[in-house]
This record gives structure tokens, sequence and C-alpha cells, in this order.
């Protein structure tokens, strides 16, 4: 026989709770990699900002510096040669990235991404 002062409740919020709790598990499984795929490549474009002008004598060499990334990383369906501009001038360079990723969050339930990005290094 039962305790008369339990009365069974509760079994309902534990579901809900749990669900939640798989949830947000199976969402942050399918955005963590996204925002650090992201962040990884945003450190590269620094690094590759920061290039010496006798290494890289123009623009166009800096963006194939930056697409080479961009394919090594298997971030190409996302960034293409036209999400990047850069301009150098005599004591630094400035590189504009933006692009857009689509993301399946949870099951029926997609979001696009929008990156932007400014990297602005004085040249060595």
């Amino acid at each position: 026989m039962r305790p008369l002062n339990q009365r069974g409740e509760g079994k309902a919020g534990t579901l809900v709770s749990l669900a939640l709790f798989v949830a947000v598990g199976y969402a942050a499984w399918n955005l963590i990699p996204v925002y650090w795929a992201h962040y990884d490549f945003v450190d590269k474009v620094n690094e590759i900002c920061r290039t010496p002008k006798y290494k890289a004598r123009d623009d166009d060499v800096i963006v194939e510096m930056l697409m080479k990334e961009v394919r090594n990383r298997r971030l190409d369906d996302w960034i293409k040669r036209g999400s990047f501009k850069v301009s150098t001038t005599d004591t630094s360079r400035r590189i504009i990235l933006a692009y857009e990723r689509e993301v399946l969050v949870l099951p029926g339930w997609k979001r696009t991404l929008k990156f932007d990005f400014t990297s602005d290094q004085p040249l060595v």
C-alpha cells in the first residue's frame, strides 16, 4: 500500500524536462561545429591578413591564399571568392568576410546563420 503523502504526481514534468534536455543537446550537437569552424577560420584569416607585402604583392594573391584555406577546411559550399573583400595600403591590410550558412537545428527547423568578420592588421 502507498503512503498517504505520495500522490504519484510529477512524472509528466520529468518527461518534459528530459525531452527539453535532449532537444537542447541535439541543437548544440548541430550548432557548435558550425560556430567552431567559423571561429577557427577567422583565426586563419587574421594570420593571412598579416602576410607581408613581399610575399603577397597584390590582393589577388591574398584571395587565393584565403580560398586555399576554404578548400582545406571544406567550407567551399558556403564561402565563395565573392565573400571576401581585400584592400591593402602601404601600412595595413583589411579583409572583410561575409557569408551565410544554413543549419538544421532540430528536425524540421532550419536556421540561416549570417557570419560577418573584419580583419584589419598592420603589415610588417
